[in-house]
């Protein structure tokens, strides 16, 4: 925010949470794509490879997912095109080519 926003009649204005957490998200290095990823995590994956698999980042334009246990891992590494084509579809902006899977010990 500048010093001629603060002043400016629209900063003042009610804003919703996900207005504000989106424009403080897109700020971040990355931008926004792991806001992006949290939130339609379990959209892309479905509630029972959610609760097992986390996305954690992007490294090297690879997802780095960390799952529960290494049954889990073959599972994602299965799937990961779709999961890759599924994520781009959900949201284009994303930007990566594949999964890397990390086993969480």
């Amino acid at each position: 925010m500048s010093a001629d926003d603060a002043g400016s009649p629209k900063w003042h204005e009610p804003r919703s949470m996900k207005e504000v957490l989106t424009r403080i998200i897109s700020d971040f290095d990355d931008g926004g794509s792991m806001y992006l990823i949290y939130q339609h995590w379990t959209e892309a994956v479905g509630e029972t490879i959610a609760s097992h698999c986390k996305p954690l980042r992007v490294v090297d334009n690879h997802l780095l997912i960390e799952v529960d246990h290494p049954g889990w891992a073959t599972e994602i590494q299965y799937l990961e095109t779709d999961l890759v084509a599924k994520l781009k579809q959900i949201d284009p902006k994303l930007e990566f080519s594949g999964l890397n899977v990390h086993v969480k010990r």
